[in-house]
């Protein structure tokens, strides 16, 4: 193809098993192509390779017809290729400015140009929409959805011939995402080729021209993107397996409290908040961001300090009141936040050290040893009964897929025997299919008794898999609604109650604040 800005040739990619196998795909100059499929699919492996992280191990690469084999990621960004990666590589401790022109910062006579640096900044941040931020801001001060704008920004500091956008939206607003979506149209415009890769169907359909459609390693489709739809392409990535999520979990749960907050106050929550969760119940908290769902969790997990009220965890034998984070480990909870790189992971370590380490005392023997065939054991059953895909639990966490981390992290409480379980974006950044066999982890978890606070963005998931739907509004506990007396409507407006009159309109306003719906 004459005007093919990128062609991609028979490519292969192997680890201990295949990760990519003959994968052909052709990018047209000025076209936004999305690339979609489950996680494990290949498409983190191919980012990998055309960024230059990464070599194949055959197939050819051309980009504007000439030959295309990067060293390294250096000698990638030279040729004009330009990344912004799922897995934030924003520098916290430096600036907004330091981090978008970390590559080449403006100097005369080896000082640094701070003015020059902080104007260029500004320019690149109102691009992006963090103009109310300072250019000296430190990066780990953003959000997470203010660094994922961050990262963008940082993937258009320089002219490029191809822009890869790896879930660009996975943490984003409604409202963001609408002015990413125009930031790109305006890019492909403008000449610059851009690949999309996003679990967001619906996003993809918005913003594309073309949709490639990988499954475990190859490519099963390329089409106009405005010949298909999101029924189409979910059929397309998972090969029409079953999509539904099961029966739903039985709407009724044991009257038995398990964990209760009284009043709490912390100083993210500065009005006091009272709960109750109880025995094989699946609650859900719904809310605008900033309205104080992530903060909720860390409170009843012991991360955040209390300044008034308490959090206690109802047993047989009596309340306790939890102290820390490690106490409420040890008295049976389980935590898992919404960035899961930073404050999840044992980044560089195996599948099986990620599952057992928080539990190893469980392992050990009456001299304190580890038990390593026993340790060996519980990691891989626990791998094979939540079907984490990895060619083995001695495989390195860093390189499964973001879902296959997420049910690495849920299988870590389950080997802690915890018995409550607080989760934030359970299902954040993860494809369709991965997202069904996490729903039925959770009902299975419920009918094993345990209880489930859930942290989700996402009205309608809530609404699959919750009993109780408890809605923040400005840092405030404003409703309680219950199953088969909610609509998403109802929960929608209550979430804006606190902070404007009148329920939203637009599918901006509607989605402001990651409160994202998806239709899937």
């Amino acid at each position: 193809m004459n005007n093919a800005r990128l062609s991609i040739r028979n490519l292969g990619k192997s680890y201990s098993t295949p990760v990519l196998i003959d994968v052909n795909l052709s990018v047209v100059r000025g076209e936004i192509h999305a690339i979609v499929g489950e996680n494990g699919a290949g498409k983190s492996t191919l980012v990998n390779i055309l960024a230059g992280f990464v070599q194949p191990d055959n197939g050819e690469i051309y980009l504007d017809g000439l030959r295309y084999n990067p060293s390294g990621p250096k000698e990638a960004f030279a040729a004009g290729i330009s990344c912004a990666a799922q897995e934030l590589s924003i520098i916290g401790t430096l600036t907004l400015a330091e981090n978008l022109f970390l590559r080449k910062l403006p100097q005369k006579n080896f000082f640094v140009l701070n003015g020059e640096l902080n104007q260029t900044a500004k320019q690149l941040m109102k691009l992006v929409g963090l103009q109310q931020e300072s250019p000296d801001t430190l990066a780990e001060q953003l959000s997470l959805a203010d660094q994922q704008l961050l990262e963008l920004a940082k993937a258009l500091a320089s002219d490029c011939r191809l822009l890869i956008l790896d879930e660009p939206t996975s943490a984003l607003a409604g409202h963001q995402v609408d002015r990413l979506h125009e930031i790109i149209k305006g890019i492909a415009a403008a000449g610059t080729s851009v690949i999309y890769i996003s679990h967001r169907l619906d996003d993809v359909l918005d913003v594309s021209d073309t949709i490639t459609v990988l499954r475990d390693g190859q490519v099963v489709a390329s089409l106009p993107t405005s010949t298909t739809s999101v029924p189409d392409l979910v059929d397309r990535m998972i090969g029409k397996k079953n999509r539904d999520t099961g029966d739903l979990p039985p709407a009724w749960h044991r009257k038995t409290p398990v964990l209760e907050a009284v009043g709490i106050t912390t100083t993210d929550l500065p009005n006091p908040i009272s709960l109750t969760l109880h025995e094989g119940e699946i609650v859900g908290i719904a809310g605008l961001a900033g309205s104080g769902r992530s903060e909720l969790l860390e409170a009843l997990f012991g991360l955040e300090p209390l300044k008034g009220g308490s959090v206690r965890r109802c047993t047989e034998s009596g309340k306790i009141s939890i102290r820390s984070a490690s106490h409420a480990v040890k008295v049976g909870i389980g935590f898992l936040p919404e960035d899961r790189q930073s404050m999840g992971l044992f980044a560089g370590k195996s599948v099986l050290t990620n599952i057992t380490l928080p539990g190893l005392r469980r392992l050990a023997s009456t001299l304190g040893l580890v038990d390593a065939k026993r340790e060996s054991v519980a990691g891989s059953d626990l791998a094979t009964k939540l079907d984490i895909k990895c060619a083995s639990v001695r495989q390195d966490i860093d390189q499964l897929s973001g879902g296959n981390q997420q049910k690495a992290l849920i299988a870590r409480w389950l080997h802690c025997d915890s018995t409550i379980f607080l989760f934030d974006e359970p299902t954040r950044g993860v494809d369709v299919g991965t997202k069904v066999a996490i729903y039925r982890l959770l009902f299975e978890m419920q009918r094993m008794g345990k209880s489930l606070l859930i942290v989700s963005s996402e009205i309608d998931e809530l609404m699959t898999v919750c009993g109780r739907i408890l809605v923040l509004s400005d840092r405030k506990l404003v409703k309680e609604f219950e199953r088969g007396n909610w609509s998403e409507t109802e929960i929608l407006a209550t979430a804006f109650q606190e902070f404007a009159s009148g329920l939203p309109r637009t599918r901006s306003e509607r989605s402001v604040a990651d409160m994202s719906i998806n239709h899937n």
